[in-house]
């Protein structure tokens, strides 16, 4: 992307950058209404009534509350390259924006090279007719404005130049035919498709196939009405997690920016904006909750209370050693109670007392390997979690420890039940689950310890050859026993 450039401008000039939209992919607002709102809601219902007092009042009211972390925001390079340059030009450069003053002044403080900053104050909105009557006042002989939406129209007729950014290059001929200067700088394309599968995480509905298992165990899997019934779930829970995982981004935006590879998620990086993501996840929600209802009422139930647990995850549990991983084996195991009861299967003790251990055992591996990685890189904590490097024979022994229990699970299942009953023609094909499973974990850990084991082991599990050949083995086995 090519930069635009000030010099044939006046250097006396000063550039005046607005801050939503312009300096920062994001709204200021949007961001700071969701940080009190996911970490302070009980703060937030209690200032309802100085809602009344105008949107001034608002921003000062959000900022005082839970404060914007300035090096979290999602900058535009071009912009600060623009910054940079006039700066080594020695041309001054203010921040002049409609949010509160507390954020304008935190932001030059982080990135240096303005003159100054003004924001809203409280009491005065300054956006608009009122960021232009407050210009004109400061510099009576002239401006060069950098802004990107409607309300910048009057500031860049009034301006001595104009830079556009983002969505405001389309106001580029208007201005132009209005005797304005004008710089554009578009913002660089993105699939937005592309972007929201991304945030939706559509490869994390694999793990929704668990509603499937009790239609094959309950041998119901050859009746139409069933499988379809629970395909519909299957869409209708993936749509449901997909809310719950946009909430979790938005609920850890700070932290996310400031991480290796999460800065980079759409929302995170400035691609779809928070509020966007914010409806997006109500409307899941709400769409999702509709049709459970309509499917089964105890599915409703279950799903209604995998949300409540899994949200309570994200805000609180998952910064607590072993409750983390205590709560993501339940959540996998809710997903098997969804299958059953929405064909009113009997719940199976074996299946679900296999399926919490494996499941545990899974989520160790992966904090194993964090808590390893920490170890041999000197850090003293997990960063988000609430594990140490030391804890590391802590995760590895509760980890074999409930590998272990989940293949004993098994193979008790196999000589106790399926053995005795009629509902398997050929059970002794049933003991290649057990080996196949434990050939399956003794990999996992292995990687693990070895610390190279990159990914969630689920969606490891999905790109590894010898993880699809230990399932069909399985498969295989299944259907040679019924």
């Amino acid at each position: 992307m090519m930069m635009p450039h000030l010099d044939d401008f006046d250097r006396q000039l000063p550039l005046v950058c607005d801050l939503d939209g312009t300096l920062i992919k994001s709204d200021s607002l949007h961001e700071n209404f969701l940080k009190v709102f996911f970490h302070s809601p009980q703060r937030l219902l209690r200032t309802i009534p100085s809602w009344f007092k105008g949107r001034a009042a608002i921003k000062d009211m959000l900022a005082r509350l839970r404060p914007i972390e300035p090096q979290a925001l999602p900058y535009r390079e071009e912009i600060l390259g623009l910054i940079r340059d006039a700066k080594a030009d020695g041309r001054e450069t203010y921040l002049v924006t409609a949010a509160d003053q507390s954020i304008a002044d935190s932001i030059i403080c982080h990135l240096g090279g303005f003159a100054g900053a003004k924001g809203s104050d409280g009491s005065l909105n300054l956006k608009s007719c009122n960021k232009l009557k407050w210009l004109q006042e400061t510099f009576p002989d002239g401006f060069i404005y950098a802004g990107d939406s409607a309300a910048d129209l009057p500031i860049w007729e009034a301006a001595s130049g104009a830079v556009l950014v983002g969505k405001g290059v389309k106001y580029a001929r208007q201005l132009r035919q209005a005797g304005v200067e004008v710089r554009s700088i578009s913002h660089a394309k993105s699939n937005r498709v592309k972007d929201w599968l991304s945030e939706l995480r559509i490869h994390q509905w694999s793990k929704n196939l668990l509603i499937f298992v009790p239609l094959f165990l309950g041998q119901i899997a050859r009746d139409f009405h069933p499988v379809l019934k629970t395909a519909i779930a299957f869409l209708d829970f993936g749509l449901i997690v997909s809310a719950t995982y946009i909430i979790n981004d938005l609920a850890d935006l700070e932290a996310d920016r400031v991480h290796a590879t999460k800065r980079l998620r759409a929302i995170a990086a400035g691609r779809i904006s928070v509020m966007h993501g914010f409806l997006a996840s109500i409307f899941l929600l709400a769409a999702g909750m509709g049709v459970a209802l309509l499917l089964h009422l105890q599915f409703a139930l279950a799903v209604s209370g995998y949300l409540v647990l899994t949200l309570a995850y994200s805000f609180r549990f998952k910064r607590h050693a072993m409750l983390d991983v205590t709560v993501i084996g339940a959540l996998f195991t809710m997903r098997i109670v969804m299958g059953e009861v929405l064909n009113d299967l009997a719940f199976s003790p074996w299946l679900l007392s296999f399926s919490a251990m494996f499941f545990f055992s899974l989520s160790l591996a992966k904090r194993h390997v964090e808590a390893m990685r920490a170890c041999s890189k000197g850090k003293c904590a997990v960063v988000g979690r609430g594990y140490l490097p030391d804890d590391w024979p802590l995760t590895l022994g509760f980890g074999l420890a409930s590998a272990s229990a989940s293949i004993v699970i098994m193979l008790l299942f196999v000589a106790l039940e399926a053995r005795l009953t009629q509902a398997y023609h050929n059970p002794a094909w049933l003991y290649v689950a057990p080996v196949g499973v434990f050939m399956w974990l003794q990999r996992i850990w292995f990687l693990s310890h070895r610390m190279e084991l990159h990914d969630d082991p689920i969606v490891f599990a999905l790109k590894d050859s010898f993880s699809y050949l230990i399932g069909a083995a399985i498969a295989l086995a299944f259907l040679l026993a019924l």
